[in-house]
């Protein structure tokens, strides 16, 4: 048994215990959505193709007769399962109908290489297509280039929506972000080098592998972040791309003023408490039209609803540890409305450049200094 069938098994067992691994963490979700679910399962069928090809290569052992032979089954293999993996990562960011123009696209594309693949096969009579396979390589790069761009996009207009209208920690979508771009380009990036020589497979090809477990697990993360509330956000941005945006009028003095009346009193019922609010289920809660919070945040505040909301929260936390000094951090971020004991953590390190418990002990200090003074 060589070493080149024991990579290929290794990668197998590999993919298939990724494809498991994301299956399953269906079970640990704290709310179904679907749109990420429909992701989950265009990537778990993505890397049970991607095992399969590895069936496939140990099986028939294209890779061990010779690298272009391998080659042309790994872009056969690769650039349906790269597209599912780039779709179920566009289906996150985008519409759905932006998701079907990317669908016809890398399908497209798709067919187009099964074409160049079947003409080399008529013109040589063998899977040794030659220049054939150059043009196959070309059309996958393609595919994934298209991909990362469209991705990209999707990702810088999704965070400046959820900076604008969501108040709950950014850091998963973040991290899935970054793992997101990671791994197609590393497959962008690897695939001309890793195909035409076995000997860089076996140093490029666990780079890959890496990549792929980190952006599986981000993924999990994110679905275990995910709230009903992004539902909403969906449907907000499919409104914002079908229909003309209207330009915002002044706010009157009177509407102003009911505005923040308003804000005051859902602060003072405890509003802030809920960690899955966000811009428009207030707008449902005060029955205030989105855009008219977005302006009066805007011009009136000179802030956002996120920034807003945090230093609602912040005070409150604040409060709540000088008022209640035996209440530890995990309390303190369920009570104030935090996501979780790190969100509240980021928000201090950012606000007051400390940790919370730094922040409470100085506190803490403070008041005993002055008591000692004053007596």
């Amino acid at each position: 048994m060589d070493s080149l069938f024991l990579f290929q098994f290794a990668c197998f067992i590999f993919m298939l215990i990724n494809a498991f691994i994301v299956a399953l963490s269906h079970l640990h979700v704290r709310w179904e959505n679907k749109r990420y679910e429909r992701s989950r399962w265009m990537i778990v069928i993505a890397l049970i193709g991607l095992a399969i090809q590895y069936v496939i290569q140990m099986g028939f052992g294209f890779r061990a007769a010779d690298d272009n032979l391998g080659a042309v089954v790994n872009i056969l293999v690769y650039t349906p399962c790269f597209s599912l993996i780039s779709m179920g990562i566009y289906n996150i960011e985008a519409t759905r109908s932006n998701l079907r123009k990317m669908i016809l696209m890398c399908s497209g594309i798709y067919t187009a290489i099964i074409v160049v693949f079947c003409v080399g096969i008529s013109l040589h009579h063998s899977l040794y297509i030659r220049e054939g396979l150059y043009l196959m390589l070309t059309l996958f790069c393609v595919s994934v280039f298209y991909c990362i761009y469209m991705i990209i996009q999707e990702m810088i207009r999704r965070k400046n929506m959820l900076e604008t209208m969501a108040a709950t920690d950014l850091l998963p979508y973040v991290r899935y972000s970054r793992a997101s771009v990671i791994i197609l380009w590393l497959a962008v990036l690897a695939m001309p080098v890793a195909i035409f020589s076995t000997t860089l497979l076996y140093i490029v090809g666990p780079a890959v592998l890496l990549a792929l477990l980190f952006f599986n697990l981000t993924f999990i993360a994110l679905g275990s972040s995910y709230i009903p509330t992004e539902e909403l956000l969906d449907k907000e941005e499919e409104n914002q791309r079908s229909g003309e945006k209207k330009p915002l009028q002044q706010l009157s003095e009177e509407r102003r003023n009911f505005i923040q009346n308003s804000l005051d009193q859902w602060c003072m019922d405890l509003g802030y408490k809920d960690c899955n609010v966000n811009m428009l289920t207030l707008s449902r809660t005060l029955c205030i039209s989105k855009n008219e919070l977005s302006l009066f945040f805007d011009q009136y505040l000179h802030s956002n609803f996120r920034i807003w909301l945090s230093e609602i929260r912040l005070n409150a936390a604040k409060k709540m540890m000088l008022e209640y000094p035996d209440y530890n951090n995990d309390i303190i971020s369920a009570e104030c409305g935090f996501s979780c004991r790190t969100h509240l953590y980021r928000i201090f390190k950012t606000k007051e450049g400390c940790s919370p418990t730094e922040w409470r002990d100085f506190q803490s200090t403070d008041v005993a200094q002055n008591d000692s003074n004053s007596a």
